[in-house]
């Protein structure tokens, strides 16, 4: 009896294996999130794979105050901070057990990126509220007008 095992990769010869193959690439290497979430991006906020991520027109040190004021307004109390100039990371718990993390990185002058996640697999309502009180707590932008964030953000 002989049987031929062979080791190569099978070939695809049509056009709808080819494309079934790509779109299974795309779909577990995150591509097509990442691409959604940059669509998405242009109102200021992205919620991508539980993650919620902002831009602000503040420096690292402005947004650490404001979020330390915004956990004390939602009687969340730190479990770890850790900040510098550059970076934070801030972790709490809600009274249901719910962790809460948030980073900060500095991402040019006077500009900081800020990601919430809420729970393990993320809650978006929970992080959108965090995120709101955070901005409420930031000082007036120069010229006393509201931060650049809020302005076009529509929620």
């Amino acid at each position: 009896m002989n049987r031929h095992i062979s080791l190569e990769a099978p070939r695809i010869t049509t056009m709808a294996g080819w494309a079934t193959w790509i779109l299974l690439a795309a779909f577990s290497s995150g591509c097509v999130a990442l691409f959604v979430g940059a669509a998405g991006g242009a109102a200021g906020t992205v919620y991508v794979m539980g993650k919620l991520t902002e831009e602000l027109s503040y420096d690292v040190p402005t947004v650490h105050g404001a979020t330390l004021t915004a956990m004390k307004k939602l009687e969340l109390m730190l479990s770890e901070e850790r900040a510098d100039t550059l970076s934070a990371h801030m972790e709490s718990e809600f009274a249901d057990r719910v962790h809460v993390w948030i980073d900060l990185e500095s991402v040019g002058e006077s500009r900081t990126r800020i990601t919430l996640r809420v729970g393990l697999t993320g809650d978006e309502l929970r992080s959108r509220k965090v995120l709101d009180r955070i901005k409420e707590s930031l000082p007036p932008a120069r010229g006393g007008s509201r931060p650049v964030a809020e302005q076009g953000t529509a929620m």
